[in-house]
């Protein structure tokens, strides 16, 4: 029985292994001001440097806080744009509330991508029916009655296609 209990606590060491947002050459290189840079870039809080001190204790190693924060403040430079926040919006993802200025603008711009997503995701969805539509149709004889039906419903899906894609072009940047 207990090398079966191990064989469960495989899995467990590697997801836990897998929380650390640094490894030990990463510790050990202490160049906080680039990791506060690709943190800010991220949209990662001012707390998430406690995450790198938990990995890098590990090894022996503590953090330079004020580096990393000015490394950190540089990237919400790139994180805080317009364009920035659009972008993780079409990716169906909120804005991180870690932007002071022109906070309402950068929310609008991330409401615009996640409008434009969920409008992608349905697109997707649409053009998935007609392609089951027109398989079925590939199947059934050309005088089968219900083929009819299936290319009414069709016809109605591509005119849903265009209206969606009407919706989806007033929502790119």
């Amino acid at each position: 029985m207990a090398p079966m209990r191990c064989l469960f606590l495989i899995p467990a060491f590697a997801l836990l292994a897998g929380c650390a947002t640094l490894n030990e050459s990463q510790c050990r290189s202490g160049n906080w001001h680039d990791i506060g840079l690709r943190d800010g870039a991220a949209g990662r809080s001012a707390d998430f440097i406690i995450q790198h001190a938990k990995a890098c204790n590990r090894h022996g190693i503590a953090p330079k806080a004020s580096p990393w924060r000015k490394g950190r403040k540089a990237g919400l430079k790139h994180y805080c744009t317009p364009a920035n926040a659009y972008e993780i919006g079409q990716k169906g993802r909120p804005l991180n509330p870690v932007c002071t200025a022109d906070f309402d603008a950068l929310q609008t711009a991330n409401a615009r991508g996640r409008s434009w997503h969920r409008i992608s995701q349905e697109i997707r969805q649409v053009k998935s029916e007609i392609s089951d539509i027109n398989a079925e149709l590939a199947t059934r004889p050309l005088d089968d009655p219900g083929r009819a039906s299936l290319i009414s419903q069709r016809s109605f899906l591509r005119l849903d296609l265009l209206s969606l894609r009407g919706r989806l072009a007033r929502y790119r940047f």
